[in-house]
């Protein structure tokens, strides 16, 4: 057998001394590495702190945010339940202090003259109801002659026709003027085809009932099978106006007249841009008229130098520069106090001032219906509490509502007594207010005039409506008349 031995191999000096530099500068590279990984350490683990405090700061956030939240909601059902309860509030039941009290009973008073529809003093058609040979509910044969008795009952026709006329019109030849002639037809205007009735009642429904085109269209398609087309109808309504010009020129002349007169405006649009529509109305004449303007140069030119009447309104600054008698509103004065005395203190010197203000008022109505129609005894009162609510005005008064009520009251004081020494003023304004009323529901559903010609129709159409309503006459038929004679005339 053969043997081997082993032997590590010997390394020269050179080669080891290059093994341990080679080694040293390896160790040197790791140690920088280590360095460079340790710093990157370092930094990551303040970046996780950094993204730890954050997290934290926002779920604190988070919870803030979640019982702000839940605050909100809860309040948003509050309101609700608020809401709710004031919905309800005007149909809860009265509460009672004593059960035992009889409730008031419904109705008025015994003994009170009753009221009810009038029976009708004429009747169109008797129809006879007969009541059978037998029973109709054993059916046992009726025996005798029986009695009658009536009932009356009123109603309307939903669908009538349409009447369709045809003239036949005689003309005859003049030799002198060497042309023909021939009577004028009082149903309809020249050059129409509609009769005088069409006309007058799409007047009506659009300038008294505030109706929209398409819904008089509707109407007269339902109730008299008449088809019209929508663009026909403004025409309509500018071509009364038009012959309607010389009235409205009479009422002018006719308020220009009055002892007394409630002034008045609202917001008017004529396409699209702000316009006003003014009143000047009284128990006789009521007469509108839209203008650009809202300045005092519009009362100023309808009134005329000659007006020697009271001009009633509220406090608008525009009626100031009116050189004529003038009397203020006391419902706006009242108002205004009640308005700021909401949500105060009974003993509050703004709910105070409202409850003096409000009795000073009553007291001047009670002691003028004491002395109506005494010329002396309305001068005395008149006197009286004039001082009485210049002193109530003049007291020192320490909240800025009640001080801009009071200089309100001794700037207008002679305003606010007028109607206490002259029985043609009333003391409040609400005859203008009230007329305006009709022209604010046509303005929500026209949103005004489309045009000037528009607008102008119907502040003169709707003056005519409303003063011949104060003066007791029907529409139709007194128009109807009207316009016969402005045909006939023209």
């Amino acid at each position: 057998m053969h043997s081997f031995s082993t032997t590590e191999p010997t390394l020269s000096p050179a080669a080891s001394a290059l093994t341990i530099t080679q080694l040293q500068a390896d160790l040197a590279t790791l140690q920088a590495e280590l360095t460079t990984v340790r710093a990157e350490r370092d930094q990551l683990h303040g970046l996780l702190a950094d993204l730890l405090a954050e997290q934290v700061q926002l779920r604190a956030q988070l919870a803030d945010t979640q019982a702000l939240v839940a605050a909100v909601e809860a309040e948003h059902q509050q309101t609700r339940q608020e809401l709710f309860d004031l919905k309800r509030k005007p149909f809860t039941a009265r509460s009672r202090s004593d059960d035992t009290k009889v409730p008031k009973p419904r109705g008025r008073p015994t003994g009170h003259v009753g009221s009810g529809r009038p029976r009708p003093t004429r009747i169109d058609q008797v129809q006879a109801i007969p009541a059978g040979d037998s029973c109709p509910d054993c059916g046992t044969a009726f025996t005798g002659m029986g009695t009658t008795r009536s009932r009356v009952v009123e109603d309307i026709v939903l669908v009538h026709p349409t009447v369709i006329t045809q003239f036949v019109i005689e003309r005859r030849w003049c030799p002198n003027c060497r042309s023909y002639h021939e009577d004028a037809v009082s149903a309809a205007l020249p050059r129409h085809r509609l009769g005088l009735h069409v006309l007058l009642f799409v007047v009506y429904q659009k300038v008294a009932l505030g109706l929209s085109y398409s819904k008089i269209q509707h109407e007269l398609r339902t109730y008299f099978g008449l088809r019209i087309s929508a663009g026909e109808l403004p025409s309509m309504v500018a071509e009364i106006a038009r012959l309607f010009g010389p009235a409205y020129a009479r009422l002018l002349e006719l308020m220009r007249q009055q002892a007394a007169l409630h002034i008045d405006e609202t917001s008017w649009r004529v396409e699209g841009v702000p316009h006003w529509l003014w009143v000047f109305v009284n128990d006789v004449v009521a007469l509108y008229v839209v203008s650009r303007s809202r300045g005092s140069k519009v009362p100023q030119a309808l009134l005329g130098p000659d007006f020697d009447g009271v001009a009633i309104s509220d406090f608008f600054s525009a009626y100031s520069p009116l050189e004529v008698e003038k009397a203020k509103c006391w419902a706006h004065l009242l108002r205004d106090s009640h308005d700021y005395a909401k949500g105060q203190d009974a003993e509050s010197e703004r709910t105070r001032f409202h409850r003096r203000l409000h009795a000073l008022f009553v007291e001047m109505g009670l002691a003028l219906e004491q002395v109506q129609a005494d010329g002396a005894g309305r001068r005395r009162v008149y006197d009286e509490m004039r001082e009485k609510l210049w002193r109530f005005a003049s007291e020192h008064w320490r909240t800025w509502q009640c001080q801009q009520l009071a200089d309100r009251i001794k700037k207008y004081l002679d305003d606010l007594v007028i109607w206490l020494k002259n029985p043609a003023v009333d003391p409040t304004n609400n005859a203008a207010e009230r007329a305006l009323r009709g022209a604010v529901v046509t303005r929500t559903t026209s949103f005004g005039s489309r045009s000037k010609r528009g607008a102008q129709a119907f502040a003169r159409l709707l003056s005519i409506i409303m003063t011949w309503e104060r003066q007791g006459k029907e529409f139709f038929p007194t128009a109807h008349q009207a316009l016969v004679d402005a045909c006939s005339q023209s």
